[in-house]
């Protein structure tokens, strides 16, 4: 399903929607080497972002019988979404895209090792809001000051570690490797990923695209991956997003408790997003 990215003029870009500190209006994105890296990555500081802000929200006198939800469904959303998201993210590189890489070019070890310390950090992460599911949101003072303390330095370890990523790939990728060879390792992420994956973080990739690249990019990605896949987005993926995940990740920042919804399947047989 790897998408077609051809050498692409800076006009389809919009260089002031970049989050990343290497890519800007001086040094836009200008081939598939560089968009490769920058779709996952603006789709999880977009996340990263929001997840800052939410934390930053939280706060420590809540009253349980009206706020308990808001620490709940944010720590749901980080143990079923983003922390998700990031281990899959960094074992397809470990797995499959950093082995690719070395059968041509030298990986900096510094990226695995980066791997290690981040994977250390979501896992403590994620027992925090183990702890706050279990509680069910209630008296939580203590978990909530241990996410403050935990989340806004995870966030800029990350960005630091994606943006080394762009700044060393690319190169290895333009001097080394074809666009057909790049697209078949897309190939076996996305078969590993399946559906499941997709489903929790094609959204975010797509909504983040819209900030960075001109509609006609957008377009021309949406419009060269697979008609079932298209279907699922727009169906289902993408409204389960504004629906259900957006909401619970937000919710330190909402001004009442939102009713979670995902769209519901129509349950006959042969029913194709349930066979997926």
């Amino acid at each position: 399903m790897a998408a077609k990215v051809k050498d692409i003029e800076n006009s389809r870009f919009k260089p002031e929607g970049l989050t990343s500190s290497v890519y800007n209006s001086k040094n836009p994105p200008k081939d598939w080497c560089d968009v490769s890296l920058l779709m996952p990555h603006e789709a999880i500081r977009m996340e990263m972002a929001a997840m800052n802000a939410s934390v930053a929200a939280l706060k420590e006198n809540y009253d349980d019988a009206k706020d308990g939800w808001r620490i709940l469904y944010f720590s749901q959303w980080y143990l079923d979404i983003f922390a998700t998201v990031i281990r899959d993210h960094h074992d397809n590189e470990e797995e499959i895209f950093f082995p690719w890489l070395a059968t041509k070019a030298n990986v900096p070890e510094k990226f695995s090792m980066d791997h290690e310390g981040l994977i250390k950090l979501i896992t403590e992460i994620e027992d925090t809001c183990i702890k706050v599911d279990k509680k069910g949101g209630k008296e939580c003072q203590a978990e909530i000051r241990k996410l403050k303390e935990l989340i806004p330095p995870f966030v800029d370890e990350m960005c630091a570690h994606i943006s080394e990523e762009e700044t060393n790939v690319p190169a290895l990728l333009r001097d080394k490797f074809t666009e057909e060879e790049h697209d078949a390792c897309v190939e076996k992420i996305l078969k590993k990923e399946g559906t499941t994956g997709l489903r929790i973080f094609f959204p975010s990739i797509m909504i983040a695209m819209q900030e960075w690249a001109s509609q006609e990019f957008v377009d021309e990605f949406f419009g060269s991956i697979p008609a079932p896949l298209r279907m699922l987005y727009t169906n289902y993926y993408l409204p389960d997003y504004e629906t259900c995940v957006r909401p619970m990740r937000d919710a330190p920042l909402l001004d009442s408790k939102p009713s979670l919804s995902k769209t519901k399947c129509c349950k006959i047989s042969f029913c194709f997003p349930c066979i997926l």
